[in-house]
């Protein structure tokens, strides 16, 4: 059954893709380029070269195994999914501890939010097959409360910010360059707009409720699928448009929301999308 053998793995070895894309793409623009360009010793220079395109090609190849273990015997799969969780947990912890000692915050090195999630799949996996007990009408249980409770969270910011505060800011001003990338002179949306966010947000999370089992349906099967279709579809957008939106919006090129577009809110609606759509399987 696809809810009791592979939804974890998947999950995983979807993020190690995810992660290589951005490695590759985004990193080897913003952090390779500039660091072989610097006044290194070509032999330097090679191996940081090699040493980049090495690690995209890890994430590729842990992805592969970990979507490959989904279908393997059980003892296989379980050594997959103990290797790609040791590794995604490994980076997790690096770019933490290095973030925290550098910069004293999390947040200058973000990417720790891909590897999380990543190591917490592949992990939970051998025990998700393990366990009789456990069929896709659990997986979707869990997969959509962890979805209706980030939507809440994120819903409950919104709230905030539409009532005037600036957490997590020291101003609106820093607010606004932060989350939408707008010059402080401009500041953030009206509060009716912050407000349909939210109550869109808590919406969604009712959705997901249902979907997962935890409300009853407020509308017909069918309607609340093609929901759940749609919010898949709206957070997966999000999650690819993140990485191409400095192309519609060269405005932002510079500003600090361009980093957390790549590197958190993009990542974040990625695993939105993928619990929503593990929620329908109940």
């Amino acid at each position: 059954m696809f809810g009791r053998v592979t939804a974890a793995l998947v999950v995983s070895g979807v993020l190690a893709w995810l992660t290589a894309v951005v490695h590759a793409w985004l990193g080897g623009r913003e952090i390779l380029r500039p660091s072989l360009a610097a006044p290194l010793g070509a032999v330097v220079r090679g191996t940081l070269h090699s040493a980049w395109h090495l690690l995209t090609w890890q994430f590729v190849v842990l992805g592969a195994a970990a979507i490959a273990a989904a279908w393997a015997p059980p003892a296989v799969a379980t050594a997959v999914a103990w290797i790609v969780g040791a590794s995604a947990a490994g980076h997790a912890v690096v770019f933490l501890a290095v973030g925290w000692r550098r910069f004293g915050d999390p947040w200058h090195l973000p990417q720790w939010v891909l590897f999380l999630p990543m190591a917490a799949s592949a992990i939970a996996a051998p025990q998700l097959r393990s366990s009789a007990s456990v069929t896709s009408g659990a997986i979707a249980t869990w997969a959509g409360g962890a979805a209706v409770l980030l939507l809440l969270a994120i819903a409950g910011l919104h709230v905030a910010w539409a009532c005037g505060s600036s957490l997590p800011c020291a101003s609106r001003e820093r607010l606004a360059l932060v989350v939408v990338g707008r010059a402080a002179q401009r500041g953030m949306p009206g509060r009716v707009a912050t407000w349909a966010v939210a109550i869109a947000l808590v919406a969604a999370a009712g959705c997901t409720a249902a979907l997962a089992g935890f409300v009853d349906d407020p509308l017909p099967r069918g309607g609340l699928a093609l929901g759940g279709l749609t919010l898949v579809a709206v957070f997966g957008l999000r999650a690819l448009g993140g990485y191409f939106e400095v192309v519609l919006r060269p405005e932002i090129r510079g500003t600090p929301y361009l980093r957390y577009s790549r590197w958190v809110y993009s990542p974040l609606a990625g695993l939105l999308a993928v619990l929503i759509g593990l929620a329908m399987s109940r």
